[in-house]
C-alpha cells in the first residue's frame, strides 16, 4: 500500500493540458476533446472514491474496485491528451500558411507522442497490482514534460502559418501597391508622388520589422522544452513576439490605406 499512495498525486497532476482559442473550423474534433476530457474527471473522481475505500476497509472487494478504476482512469488520462493531439492534428490540416516540410514535422511529433500514449493505454490494461498502477502512471509522467513541449511547439507553429499567411497577403497588397505608384508616376504631382513615397518607405519599414519577428519566431519555437514552467516562460516571450508581429500587419494596413487615398485623390 505504501507503494501505491504516490499514484495519487500522480493521477491528480499529471492531466493539465495548454489549451488554446478554438475556432469555428474544427468543432468536431474540439468537442471531442472537452467530451472525453469530462469523462477523465469523472473517473478520477470515481477512483478517489473507490481508493478512499480501499484505504479506509482495506478489503479485497475494495482493493479489486481500485484497481478497476484506476485502470479505467489511465486509459482515459492517455485518451483526453491524444485528442488534444487529434485537434491539434486538424487544425494543422486547416492551416494556409504553412509549409508541407514543417506540416510534416508537426505531425511526426503528433504521430510519436499518440504512439506513446497508445502504448500506455495498451500498458495500463495488464495491470495487476495497484503497485502496478504506480509504475504505468510514473511512464506517463515521464514523458510528460515531452507531450506539453510537443503541445506548444505545435501551437506556436499554427499560429505562426496564421501570421505568414497575412503577411503573404500584405506582401501582394503591397507589390500592388508598388505597380500602381509605378504606373501613375507620370501624372502625379511632385508633392504627391512624394507624399506617396513617403507612405511606401513606411510600409517597406513596417514589412521589415515584421519579417524580423517572424525569424525571431522560427528561432525561438524549438527552444520550448524542459519543464512546464520553463516552457511557459518561454512560450510568455514568443507570444509577445507574435503579438508585436501582429500589430506591424495592422500598421503596415494603415499605410496602405494611406497610399489608396493618396492614389485616389488629386
Amino acid at each position: 500500500m505504501r507503494r501505491f499512495l504516490p499514484l495519487v498525486i500522480l493521477l491528480v497532476a499529471g492531466i493539465s493540458l495548454w489549451r488554446t482559442p478554438v475556432q469555428a473550423s474544427s468543432p468536431q474534433a474540439y468537442q471531442d476533446f472537452n467530451y472525453q476530457f469530462d469523462q477523465y474527471r469523472q473517473k478520477l473522481s470515481d477512483f478517489q472514491a473507490a481508493y478512499t475505500q480501499y484505504k479506509q476497509f482495506n478489503s479485497l472487494t475494495a482493493q479489486q474496485d481500485a484497481l478497476d478504476k484506476v485502470k479505467a482512469l489511465l486509459a482515459q488520462r492517455n485518451m483526453v491528451a491524444k485528442t488534444y493531439f487529434l485537434f491539434l492534428n486538424e487544425k494543422l490540416n486547416e492551416n494556409p500558411g504553412l509549409g508541407s516540410a514543417d506540416t510534416a514535422g508537426y505531425r511526426t511529433a503528433i504521430t510519436n507522442q499518440i504512439g506513446l500514449l497508445d502504448q500506455n493505454t495498451v500498458q495500463s490494461q495488464t495491470i495487476g497490482t495497484l503497485a502496478d498502477a504506480a509504475t504505468v502512471s510514473t511512464a506517463f509522467i515521464k514523458n510528460y514534460n515531452a507531450m506539453q513541449a510537443a503541445y506548444r511547439q505545435t501551437i506556436v507553429g499554427i499560429n505562426l502559418g496564421y501570421l505568414q499567411y497575412f503577411g503573404s497577403k500584405f506582401d501582394a497588397a503591397a507589390a500592388s501597391a508598388q505597380t500602381l505608384i509605378a504606373a501613375s508616376r507620370g501624372d502625379s504631382s511632385p508633392e504627391k508622388q512624394a507624399t506617396m513615397d513617403r507612405w511606401m518607405l513606411n510600409l517597406s519599414n513596417q514589412h521589415s520589422l515584421f519579417t524580423e519577428k517572424i525569424v525571431l519566431i522560427q528561432k525561438a519555437l524549438p527552444g520550448i522544452k524542459g519543464d512546464v514552467q520553463e516552457q511557459d516562460r518561454q512560450l510568455a516571450t514568443i507570444q509577445k513576439t507574435m503579438l508585436a508581429a501582429r500589430q506591424d500587419l495592422i500598421e503596415g494596413a494603415s499605410y496602405l490605406g494611406e497610399l489608396q487615398d493618396a492614389l485616389h485623390y488629386e
